[in-house]
């Protein structure tokens, strides 16, 4: 739906066929269209309403003129000889200045005894658990939603191992599954 009145689109044809741009025919147009307005219009308009200046009829894509002349040859730099060094000796292979014993502690492994993955005392919730330092294995139903009101084990971590976050019992128990 065009909103362009019939004296519009007259001075529209007569101003685009002066050759004056979209800008200087915006300015002329009885009811001041914008620069857009005026190029949308002739661009839609197909030829119908004048042609903007400078706009071929016939948009060709490609090259005005054929490519006549071959291209330059291409200059490559000379081939550098290689070198190859003959094959040098392996050094003599290093001495050990000493050995040490076996140790003792990985020789055997250690007996580990089998236990229900059961809390060791009544869950507590993990924000107590963490502000009492106690054991943080998850006690709750798998779905149930996480958060610091999440029931744990709470029993006494087990601290003669380096930041460890369970109890003796959870501890062995993480142990026996990865094992």
């Amino acid at each position: 739906m065009s909103d362009w009145t019939a004296e519009e689109l007259k001075a529209l044809h007569d101003l685009a066929g002066q050759g004056l741009s979209a800008l200087q025919i915006s300015k002329r147009l009885p009811t001041g269209r914008s620069r857009n307005a005026v190029i949308g219009k002739l661009m839609r308009g197909k030829g119908k309403y004048g042609q903007l200046m400078g706009q071929p009829k016939n948009q060709a894509i490609g090259r005005a003129t054929p490519k006549t002349e071959t291209p330059p040859k291409r200059k490559y730099r000379p081939v550098r000889r290689v070198i190859i060094a003959p094959p040098v000796e392996a050094a003599s292979p290093v001495e050990l200045l000493f050995t040490s014993p076996p140790c003792a502690h990985f020789s055997k492994p250690a007996e580990v005894k089998v236990v229900a993955n059961l809390p060791a005392t009544l869950p507590i919730t993990f924000l107590e658990a963490v502000m009492t330092d106690r054991c943080l294995h998850y006690a709750g139903a798998p779905y149930d939603p996480d958060g610091p009101d999440m029931p744990v084990c709470g029993a006494p971590r087990a601290h003669d191992v380096l930041e460890t976050r369970y109890c003796r019992r959870h501890l062995i128990a993480k142990r026996q599954v990865a094992a």
